[in-house]
């Protein structure tokens, strides 16, 4: 069933590709000075529960110890239970769809159309929806786990064995 559930996936994203949903990303890469310009950063945390503990867990620090301007997506069965340092949006997860709708107030207070230094996916499985709002949005870097369809939205991807290495090599980027 996964296999057949990532050629549809495939299909939907050569379909989006063909009729120009998903611009395609020019992307140039200076990651000698990245973590100077790094000032306002989107974190998408996870949708699963445990990698969502590990990943509040990860960034524990960065999240609380920061100057930059940090605003956080996440789903919202965590989102009273989580406190970070700067501006938090919510979504739901409807896993029999594999759907995500984001909250309203995220798109009143226009996020979409502001720039980001950077962008960071947390999740360790690729989701369509989160995928296609991070290509509407602009920033200079697009971050997540490698998937094998991540190439078409993140410009820089992590291949890891385990989720604290992934995440541990994001924090180090930022830090």
């Amino acid at each position: 069933m996964s296999k057949f559930n990532s050629n549809i996936l495939k299909i939907k994203l050569f379909y989006l590709n063909i009729i120009g949903k998903i611009k395609k990303n020019n992307f140039i890469i200076n990651t000698n000075d990245l973590n100077e310009h790094l000032n306002s950063i989107l974190i998408i945390f996870p949708i699963e529960q445990t990698q969502f503990d590990v990943a509040k867990y990860s960034f524990r620090n960065l999240l609380s110890n920061s100057d930059n301007q940090y605003i956080y997506l996440i789903n919202n069965i965590y989102y009273n239970n989580s406190h970070f340092m700067g501006t938090t949006y919510g979504f739901n997860y409807f896993k029999k769809r594999d759907k995500i709708i984001i909250n309203n107030n995220f798109y009143t207070d226009n996020i979409i159309n502001k720039k980001f230094d950077i962008i960071i996916d947390l999740n360790y499985k690729f989701f369509l929806d989160i995928g296609m709002l991070v290509n509407k949005i602009q920033a200079n870097y697009k971050v997540c786990l490698k998937d094998d369809c991540s190439d078409w939205f993140y410009n820089i991807q992590f291949e890891c064995d385990t989720l604290e290495y992934g995440y541990d090599k994001i924090n180090n980027m930022l830090s």
